[in-house]
């Protein structure tokens, strides 16, 4: 295809989706004449005089031109060419037009001045071009400077918010957070965008949730932080377009993709909450379409982020571009740590075996026709195989003896219960009513997704003094809900996945008091042995990818290519053919892959030796088939192994294995239905081994033609399941240890430091003591009381710190003199006042470190290892003088 069949049949058609109509003189110009010079680039054609099409705006200049290169050739070689179409236009009218380079099948855009050239899947609108052409001329550095300190002023939401703007300021087109669960995820992402905002950086911005609550959740936060931003959440393809923040969810956002008439520039950045491999996996056509830098936020921690999301957001793996982990939060005073009970019953422990039960019970199940073979089940299979009352019984009755309660009203204090399946959720709900029937069936209660009042049960749950405390759920609440109230978590489930884990843990880390007390620790009772589990297996178990069954038939179609010849091979060919011509040719994961499937032209199907290694590199993309009937495409796929089986003689019992259940498949359809009835004397035939071993190839896809599509009227398998109420008990209750990274105080000074810390940025006894002046008694009365609300002896203190004195006023004098207390709260500070890069805020992040470790430091320390690693000559290299000044005086107490 020459470049003038490339133009019509793929350039003019693309460029007339996006509003540029090629036959309007107006808006687009064909075979621009350009004057050449003296400046063209070696070995330019000098007959290469035209630009392919120039787009006009509306003061009739050129706003951007398209360079259209045979479909076959790479947009590489057009590159010089339109850099010099570009500088030449540039010259004659002021401002250099945006570049598209293409070969029909690939598009590239190119602002040549200010970013490097990249991929995008189609063309701006003219809106588009005017909004990156006005922020061209406006652009300033993106700085800290804007930060508004009420919305996020935690030293290390600075340094998200810092390092973030430096990488946009740097050209790099997207930023991956990582930030423990509690820590502020949402203001912090909110104080970003309203920089990017201010600095007319962006203009539209799309956050993305995976649940409708999590939306809502994102959307009144940005309502409270930026008032004056208006804001729309997406639920269908009517929306309002003139609005500065959209939120919807990944689902929602892909199923209207084919419908929203929106350019692919409309958002200027997508926020995508909780990122990780699944989202960009079923979701990924969002980030496709639009050309948006990226912004993920994840509280996952670095070690178990897949691979696949630090690719995604164009960061090394173990590299995100800022990470704050939540060991770093509660040794800051930002979150709280927890503990763990490790409670078995004698059942999910030991498994329900018939000789290790009671006579009675024994006897109970023989009358009930159960025989003793029957009833042997591993601790494992409870709650799936089997279902036994009492176990969740003794779950419950653990919890109430275990749990914390509310002071005032003695019942359970806030509570995730994690239940395996919504049956389960829904029988430790009954059982938890039976057993407290005093509370009325108002205190536990279960959220899951079906039930059409879930958002407003969040609400009543996250409500303080609501009387429902008690949340039982399945995925729902895993993840994203807020409630610092939360004082336990019970795992009435195994959990596989370390990052899920790790979600789930986060939803009680976030600080909480009240007038009655301050939330120290929160408590996590374990039933499953989740904690020993991530003991023995660190980084848990992530289930592989499931492929769709298009695609499975597809990989199973290039086996059968490899192992037959003749009509056989040719029958395959076709059907390999016509579900290459079946994918979706809208659908943006198929467009951004145009090229390769551009090799499956004419002469790829008549050449005999078919490239298979380029069949199998395209099989992923019959993921993005939809499917309108699973039970004829399974049949096809079961009939399809076992032709591939039969090339391999020796394999009979993959042969056997494969007729069994093609077998099964057939004795379940109902011959009461009149379809299924006038195939009666096949369906005979074909149940029965030996028919499918004696079929041709031929004749078995025949068979299945007319098969397969009467699986729809197969009965469904219903799994049995017992289900027994017999007398469970609790067979052990201990402590966990968890191994968490320490620093060097001891745990009782340890948990005096956080406090102290948190009393530095609130107490006015503690701010008067900093300055030097004197505690009254009411300041002392007002310090002794909030260490007794944290649970702290204030007459143990002197011990503790071997200070010769009972005085409140000179023990915390004395405490206060020490580095490690005083200079983390200074350098906050002097964080909080500058505008610094992210380099020089962990420079001063790496003193409080230092401080952690040595327990002392000098000047002379700051220009020596580690602090050299940041700049050759430390301190020296990286602030000015004044600001070099400024940090001696707080290392050396002269502030």
């Amino acid at each position: 295809m020459g470049e003038a069949k490339t133009r019509s049949e793929l350039i003019d058609t693309e460029l007339q989706k996006c509003g540029w109509d090629i036959s309007d003189g107006t808006k687009v110009v064909l075979e621009y004449e350009i004057d050449l010079d003296d400046t063209l680039p070696a070995n330019f054609n000098q007959s290469y005089r035209y630009v392919d099409y120039v787009l006009l705006n509306r003061q009739n200049k050129i706003i951007a031109i398209v360079e259209a290169k045979d479909k076959h050739k790479s947009v590489e070689q057009a590159k010089s060419q339109a850099e010099y179409y570009a500088r030449r236009i540039a010259n004659v009218q002021g401002f250099p037009p945006f570049i598209y380079i293409t070969n029909g099948l690939e598009i590239e855009f190119w602002d040549s001045l200010n970013q490097p050239i990249r991929k995008v899947l189609s063309y701006h609108s003219l809106e588009d071009l005017e909004w990156l052409k006005f922020r061209n001329e406006n652009k300033q550095p993106l700085s800290t400077e804007l930060l508004e300190k009420s919305i996020a002023n935690r030293p290390y939401q600075i340094e998200a918010i810092t390092k973030g703007l430096e990488a946009y300021d740097a050209n790099k087109r997207a930023v991956l957070w990582v930030m423990a669960t509690g820590t502020g995820k949402t203001r912090t992402i909110i104080a970003f965008i309203d920089i990017l905002l201010r600095s007319k950086f962006i203009k539209r911005v799309l956050f993305l949730a995976d649940r409708t609550a999590l939306v809502k959740q994102a959307l009144d936060n940005f309502k409270t932080h930026l008032p004056d931003q208006s804001r729309e959440r997406i639920t269908t393809s009517e929306f309002e377009k003139d609005k500065r923040i959209y939120a919807s969810t990944y689902q929602t956002m892909v199923s209207l993709m084919s419908k929203i008439d929106i350019s692919q520039g409309f958002f200027d950045i997508i926020v995508a909450d909780e990122s990780h491999r699944s989202i960009y996996n079923h979701y990924g056509q969002v980030f496709l379409k639009f050309d948006a830098l990226k912004m993920g936020l994840t509280a996952t921690p670095v070690d178990f982020i897949d691979r696949d999301t630090y690719k995604f957001f164009n960061t090394d793996t173990g590299n995100p571009t800022f990470a704050y982990t939540y060991e770093e939060a509660i040794k800051a005073g930002y979150l709280v740590d927890y503990e763990v009970l490790n409670v078995k019953t004698n059942f999910l422990e030991n498994g329900i075996r018939f000789e290790a039960l009671s006579e009675e019970e024994q006897e109970k199940l023989r009358n009930s026709g159960f025989t003793e073979e029957e009833i042997d089940f591993e601790g494992s299979a409870v709650e799936k195989a089997v279902l036994n009352d009492d176990t969740n019984r003794q779950i419950l009755k653990s919890f109430m003896e275990n749990c914390h309660k509310d002071p005032k009203t003695n019942l359970p204090a806030k509570t995730i219960v994690f239940a395996i399946n919504k049956k389960h959720a829904y029988r430790l709900v009954k059982l938890y009513d039976e057993l407290f029937p005093e509370h009325k069936s108002k205190v536990a209660k279960v959220i899951v997704s079906e039930i059409s009042n879930a958002d407003e049960l969040i609400k009543e749950f996250s409500t303080n003094n609501s009387g429902f405390n008690i949340a039982v759920s399945v995925d729902m609440l895993d993840t994203g809900i807020d409630v610092p109230s939360i004082m336990n978590l019970v795992f009435a489930k195994p959990v596989y996945s370390k990052a899920k884990f790790w979600q789930m843990i986060g939803r009680g880390t976030r600080l909480y008091e009240n007038e009655y007390f301050t939330k120290e620790k929160f408590l996590i009772l374990d039933f499953w042995g989740n904690f020993d589990y991530f003991k023995e297996t660190p980084n848990g178990f992530e289930p592989t990818e499931q492929i769709s069954i298009n695609r499975a038939i597809y990989n199973q179609n290039i086996q059968l290519l490899k192992a037959y010849g003749g009509e056989e091979f040719e029958a395959i060919k076709k059907e390999v053919k016509a579900q290459i011509e079946a994918l979706p040719k809208e659908d943006f994961f198929i467009k951004q892959r145009r090229k390769e499937l551009s090799e499956f032209n004419g002469m790829f199907w008549d050449n005999v030796h078919l490239n298979i290694s380029l069949l199998s590199s395209v099989s992923d993309l019959l993921d993005r088939m939809t499917s309108q009937d699973d039970y004829d495409l399974r049949f096809r796929l079961k009939v399809k192994k076992l032709q591939h089986a039969k090339t391999k003689e020796d394999d009979i019992k993959t042969i056997e294995s494969v007729i069994d259940s093609i077998i099964n498949d057939i004795n379940r359809l109902n011959h009461n239905i009149s379809e299924v009835a006038k195939h009666a004397d096949l369906i005979a035939k074909a149940s029965i081994g030996a028919y499918w071993y004696e079929l041709s190839f031929k004749e078995t896809q025949a068979t299945a033609d007319i098969l397969a599509p009467l699986m729809k009227y197969k009965s469904k398998i219903i799994k049995e399941q017992y289900h027994f109420d017999l007398d469970d008990y609790i067979a052990s209750t201990t402590k966990t240890v968890i191994d968490t990274p320490s620093i060097n105080l001891k745990e009782y000074e340890e948990r005096i430091s956080r406090v102290i810390q948190e009393l530095t940025n609130s107490s006015p006894a503690l701010q008067k003591l900093f300055v030097g002046i004197k505690l009254d008694q009411d300041d002392v009365k007002s310090l002794s009381d909030a260490l007794l609300g944290a649970d702290i002896n204030p007459d143990k203190l002197s011990e503790v710190y071997r200070i010769q004195s009972n005085d409140l006023s000179e023990i915390f004098t004395h405490i206060l003199e020490r580095k490690e207390y005083k200079l983390p709260h200074l350098l906050n500070q002097f964080i909080q006042t500058h505008s610094l890069n992210s380099t020089q805020i962990e420079f001063i992040n790496a003193i409080k470190h230092y401080l952690n470790e040595k327990h002392d430091i000098h000047r002379k320390d700051l220009m020596d290892n580690p602090f050299t690693k940041f700049h050759k000559h430390g301190i020296l290299g990286l602030f000015n003088q004044s600001q070099q000044i400024e940090i001696v005086k707080i290392i050396e107490g002269e502030v």
